[in-house]
């Protein structure tokens, strides 16, 4: 693993590109922007209250991923209502634990490639779709899988590949950060700062495929003698079996575990200022219910919504007993 480098311009400018047309919700979880406004409306309501358990909100995940099939017809809920800004608006669906919970697991299934213009031209845009947690003394962190992310092996300096990858971030900094079972240089470590928070970041090739589950896994690694405790990022591809660690992160004994909110994000890669609605990029994606590896803990209650500014009303939920569908760039 090469040593990671500071550079005079951030990985979050390709990682979180969106952000420079989103992002702007407020949330307890490493928020952006600390003065924006938490969107609840358009949603149509959280999906943990019909989750069809007998439970206003509360269900255990038993076995099996709980997903649709891909593609599998629902009910969508209603289009975003528009905003003043072109673009495409942002889905969230936010979580809410019992209690603090030792780790956190989840499926996710994205469910349409993102074409671009040509076979050879650079894309137009991407998509981040991400959970966002935190831990009890507000370190922050995110895990997700990106398309068109932008990839660098040596961040700043080194060319830029748009491609698939997969990304772990953590702020505080932690104290410390390696690879797992992929090797540089198809994925690499670095620091960088985002929303005023320090963070160690790692980035690797990962090629996904559309209509695979992917089970995602946060959760201690080991711990060293002085108590401090490494988090490690899995992903595992369970139709082929295959579970690929993707890397761990030192934080301090007093970190304490994983806090009682969390949440899934679809963020749009915006390359450039979108000029009208005219949205190429239709993105669908289904998130399971995350759980927990405390066998005593319930699922957690899930809302859904569209995040602050409101945009072009392109976005939309389909709920299913264990599982959210986001779609973002739908066409008219």
């Amino acid at each position: 693993m090469r040593p990671a480098r500071r550079g005079p311009w951030g990985v979050h400018a390709i990682a979180f590109a969106a952000c420079l047309g989103g992002c702007r919700d407020k949330v307890s979880l490493g928020a952006w922007e600390e003065d924006a406004p938490l969107s609840t409306g358009g949603s149509g309501g959280g999906f943990g209250d019909d989750a069809g358990t007998g439970q206003a909100g509360v269900q255990t995940n038993s076995g099996g991923s709980g997903l649709p099939s891909c593609l599998e017809q629902g009910t969508p809920g209603p289009l975003n209502t528009a905003g003043q800004l072109f673009g495409i608006t942002e889905t969230a669906t936010d979580w809410l634990w019992p209690a603090p919970v030792p780790s956190m697991q989840w499926e996710l299934m994205v469910e349409r490639e993102i074409e671009r213009d040509s076979a050879t031209g650079p894309p137009r845009g991407g998509y981040y779709w991400a959970h966002q947690f935190s831990f009890v003394d507000d370190t922050d962190g995110w895990l997700g899988i990106q398309a068109e992310g932008g990839y660098q092996e040596e961040p700043p300096a080194s060319p830029i590949e748009f491609t698939k990858i997969a990304v772990f971030w953590i702020s505080g900094p932690p104290l410390a950060a390696e690879l797992g079972d992929i090797a540089y240089p198809d994925a690499r470590v670095a620091p960088d700062t985002a929303g005023g928070s320090s963070y160690l970041t790692i980035h690797a090739r990962f090629d996904w495929q559309v209509c695979r589950i992917y089970s995602f896994r946060v959760a201690p690694h080991s711990t060293e003698e002085d108590g401090s405790t490494w988090y490690g990022a899995w992903i595992t591809d369970t139709a082929a079996g295959v579970e690929t660690l993707l890397g761990r992160m030192l934080l301090p004994a007093d970190t304490g575990p994983l806090a009682s909110s969390s949440v899934f994000r679809t963020v749009p890669i915006v390359f450039g200022e979108p000029t009208s609605c005219d949205i190429p990029a239709h993105a669908s994606a289904v998130f399971g219910r995350p759980r927990t590896g405390d066998a005593n803990a319930e699922a957690p209650v899930g809302t859904n919504r569209f995040s602050e500014p409101p945009r072009c009303s392109s976005s939309r939920f389909t709920k299913f007993d264990s599982a959210v569908r986001h779609e973002l760039g739908v066409p008219p």
